[in-house]
C-alpha cells in the first residue's frame, strides 16, 4: 500500500481571488497616484477615479460572494496613504461611518476572505512613533522594494504594527500582502513576515503574496518549515493577470483572458487543468471603476465566476477556498510525516487542517478509520473517503499530531 497526502484538500483544486489596495471607505489610489505623479513626473487620472468606495459597494460586493460561495483574500490598509490609522479614525469620515464599514466588514468579508494589511501606507514610509512619512520621496513599494536588512528589527517591528492596527479593530490577520514591489530578498522577508505576525496574533503558519505567475506552473512555496516547534510561512502566488480594471481603475478589462466562453480557453482552465491553485488578482479600485454605475471589474468577476461554476457545475473538481486555506495546507502538507505498517498508516502532523486527504494507492479499500472512527463511503467530502479507479481518497479533520489510519481491505 503508498500512501501520500494530496496535494489539495479533497483533491480538489482551490479557486481564490486576491483583493488589493482595498480598505476603509477610502479610494487609496485617489491619493496614491495624486502624492506620486509629482515624483515620478506622470499625469496619471488622480482627479477622474473616486475619492472614496461606499460601504453600500463593498456590502453589496461581499454578499454576492457569500451567495456565489467565493472565497480569497481582501487588504485592509491600516494607514491608507498616511490619512490616519483606521483605529484611531480616518479625519474625512465620521466615527459612526467607519464603525458602520468595520462592523460590515467582520460580518460580511471575513467569513469568505482573509484579511491582510498591505503594509502599513500602500505610499510613504512612515515613522513607527508618529506614522508620518520618513520622507515624502520614500515608498514602500519602490524604496522598500528591497528591504533593510541589517536593520531586521525595525522591518519586523513595520509589519508587526501594520498587523497590530487591524487587530486593534477586530480584524486579525492571517497574513500579509506586499504593497507593490515590497519585500526583496524573499526569504528575509518570509522570516520577519512569520515573526512580525505571530508577535501580533500567535498564527504558527502566516503567509504572505507578493508574486505572481501569469504563465507556466504555480506553486504554493514553504518557507522555515519546523516540525519542532510546528511553525512556517505558506506564500500564495497568484496564477492570472489583473483583468478586472486593475491598479488604476481604468486598466483593461477581459473576462476571456481568465476563461473564454467556450469554457476551454484563457489561464484558468490552463491552470485547473494542471492541478495548481487557481489564484485571481485583482485590485478593489478596478472592480469599482469610475463611479458607482461603472463597476467593470465585479461585473466582469461574475461572468468569471459563472463560467468556472459550468466548467465545473457539481463542484467535483474545483472548490472556492480563501487563501490562508491554501496556504496552511501546504504547510501541513510540506511537515507531515507518513509511515505505513501493513495496513496501517501513521502520521505525525506537526501543522493540523480541516480535510486533510489521504491517496491511497496498491490497495482495495472497503473501509477506513481514523483513531478507531470509521469513515463514511460516500461522494467525496470531509469524514469520508471515495474510490476513483484504482486510487482511494480519504478526507478527515486529523486532532491530534499522532494520527493512525487503519485501512480495511
Amino acid at each position: 500500500m503508498q500512501a501520500t497526502i494530496a496535494r489539495h484538500a479533497l483533491d480538489r483544486v482551490p479557486l481564490s481571488i486576491i483583493f488589493d489596495d482595498s480598505t476603509l471607505l477610502v479610494n487609496l489610489n485617489y491619493f496614491f497616484m495624486r502624492d506620486r505623479n509629482p515624483i515620478d513626473g506622470q499625469n496619471r487620472r488622480w482627479e477622474d477615479v473616486p475619492v472614496i468606495h461606499p460601504e453600500s459597494f463593498t456590502r453589496e460586493f461581499a454578499e454576492w460572494c457569500l451567495e456565489h460561495g467565493v472565497r480569497g483574500k481582501f487588504s485592509v490598509v491600516p494607514c491608507p496613504a498616511a490619512l490616519g490609522r483606521i483605529d484611531q479614525g480616518l479625519p474625512m469620515f465620521s466615527r459612526a461611518q467607519q464603525e458602520s464599514w468595520l462592523k460590515m466588514c467582520r460580518e460580511l468579508i471575513v467569513p469568505a476572505f482573509d484579511i491582510t494589511p498591505e503594509m502599513i501606507t500602500h505610499t510613504f514610509v512612515v515613522d513607527l512613533q508618529t506614522l508620518q512619512p520618513i520622507d515624502p520621496q520614500l515608498w514602500e513599494q519602490w524604496d522598500w522594494n528591497n528591504l533593510p536588512v541589517d536593520r531586521e528589527e525595525l522591518v519586523t517591528d513595520y509589519i508587526a504594527l501594520a498587523c497590530q492596527i487591524l487587530a486593534n479593530v477586530d480584524l486579525p490577520p492571517q497574513g500579509v500582502t506586499s504593497p507593490g514591489g515590497f519585500g526583496n530578498p524573499i526569504d528575509f522577508y518570509a522570516k520577519v513576515v512569520g515573526h512580525a505576525v505571530r508577535n501580533v496574533t500567535g498564527n504558527s503558519t502566516p503567509y504572505f503574496f507578493k508574486r505572481v505567475s501569469g504563465s507556466g506552473p504555480v506553486e504554493t512555496p514553504v518557507w522555515y518549515p519546523d516540525r519542532e516547534a510546528g511553525t512556517a510561512v505558506g506564500e500564495i502566488i497568484a496564477s492570472t493577470g489583473d483583468w478586472t480594471g486593475s491598479w488604476t481603475g481604468y486598466g483593461e478589462v477581459s473576462v476571456d483572458k481568465y476563461i473564454t466562453s467556450d469554457l476551454a480557453g484563457g489561464r484558468l482552465p490552463a491552470v485547473i487543468d494542471a492541478g495548481d491553485p487557481a489564484v485571481l488578482i485583482s485590485h478593489w479600485q478596478g472592480f469599482y471603476g469610475l463611479h458607482n454605475d461603472d463597476r467593470r471589474g465585479f461585473n466582469a468577476f461574475k461572468t468569471v465566476v459563472r463560467r468556472l461554476k459550468e466548467r465545473d457545475p457539481h463542484g467535483e473538481r474545483t472548490q472556492w477556498r480563501k487563501c490562508s486555506e491554501i496556504t496552511n495546507y501546504a504547510c501541513a502538507r510540506e511537515m507531515a510525516e507518513i509511515t505505513v505498517e501493513g495496513h496501517k498508516i501513521h502520521l505525525d502532523l506537526p501543522v493540523r487542517v480541516p480535510d486533510l486527504t489521504l491517496r491511497l494507492t496498491d490497495v482495495h479499500v472497503q473501509g477506513v478509520s481514523v483513531d478507531g472512527k470509521p469513515l463514511t463511503r460516500a461522494a467525496f467530502r470531509g469524514d469520508a473517503f471515495y474510490r476513483e479507479g484504482d486510487v482511494t481518497f480519504a478526507a478527515f479533520d486529523p486532532v491530534g499530531r499522532r494520527t493512525t489510519v487503519e485501512i480495511r481491505v
